[in-house]
């Protein structure tokens, strides 16, 4: 009898631990992104950054390579799509369009696909 509650109170444990993790977002970095506009590309993660190109209103299969400031994971996670925007339009992201590295863009020029 202890085996089985023993048993089963483990088997419960695994599903709830599987359950929290499906409700949970992916990653900004395993999100694809498109841009909301035409989408200027800088140099660098700074203000004043030098303007190096552009990305055309449209563009899908935007990856995130990193950004500053860093995101909280647990908001975006669990966050909707309001934190989403919120979280994105307070960073800086470095992007890679069709697995090329293409410099810096504002996240507020982004939306998840």
């Amino acid at each position: 009898m202890r085996i089985a509650i023993f048993v089963l109170a483990h088997v419960l444990f695994l599903g709830v631990a599987v359950a929290i993790a499906a409700a949970q977002g992916a990653s900004p970095y395993d999100t694809r992104f498109e841009t909301r506009h035409d989408a200027a590309v800088m140099a660098g993660p700074e203000e004043g950054s030098a303007v190096t190109g552009q990305i055309a209103d449209g563009t899908e299969g935007i990856v995130l390579r990193w950004c500053r400031p860093e995101f909280p994971f647990h908001e975006w996670a669990f966050g909707g799509r309001d934190m989403h925007r919120r979280l994105l339009d307070e960073r800086v992201c470095e992007v890679s369009v069709n697995g090329q590295v293409a410099g810096f863009v504002r996240g507020s020029d982004l939306a998840p696909e």
